[in-house]
């Protein structure tokens, strides 16, 4: 018996030894719309195909995200969003501030992708007009994907488990 296992724990070791590590982890915080107008915020201009990437993004109301819901039809925020997690987003798209860079996000199951969700909340720092601070933000995990169009960039966001970010053991 001892024989048969020498060479599978041979084997084992070699796999291992061999084995990809997992990619650096890419943080990335930004606040939408950025400042400098017809601009991407610097971070998001960091992702790269295939990178894994921490994401703490954070958008004024008048940022304007677009959503596919859960049940296949697409909406907005029109006016106010209700505080608290935003349930059913299957997949959001995200105005970067440049037609040069486009994002979509996509959530995933939040039973699968606890780390990851989609909320509205309060940030009095970002009060523009007649907004009184309503903020959305989106956070997880996710692996970047990246589809080349004539004059642009896609890069669509999917999800990944807290693990891969290094947020759980």
């Amino acid at each position: 018996m001892r024989l048969i296992a020498l060479p599978f724990s041979l084997f084992a070791f070699v796999c291992a030894a061999t084995a990809q590590t997992p990619p650096d982890v890419l943080t990335v915080r930004a606040i939408l719309p950025d400042p400098q107008e017809f601009e991407v915020p610097p971070d998001l201009e960091k992702i790269e195909d295939h990178s894994v990437v921490l994401l703490d993004l954070t958008m004024s109301v008048e940022a304007y995200a677009s959503f596919e819901n859960a049940d296949g039809t697409y909406s907005g925020l029109d006016g106010d969003c209700e505080f608290g997690p935003m349930e059913g987003v299957r997949m959001m798209s995200v105005p970067t501030g440049s037609n040069h860079l486009l994002m979509n996000i996509r959530p995933g199951d939040p039973a699968q992708f606890a780390a990851n969700s989609v909320s509205c909340e309060y940030m009095p720092s970002l009060q523009i007009g007649e907004n009184i601070g309503q903020v959305m933000t989106v956070r997880g995990c996710y692996l970047a994907n990246a589809h080349s169009i004539p004059t642009a960039t896609l890069y669509v966001l999917n999800p990944l488990p807290a693990s891969a970010c290094g947020l759980t053991q």
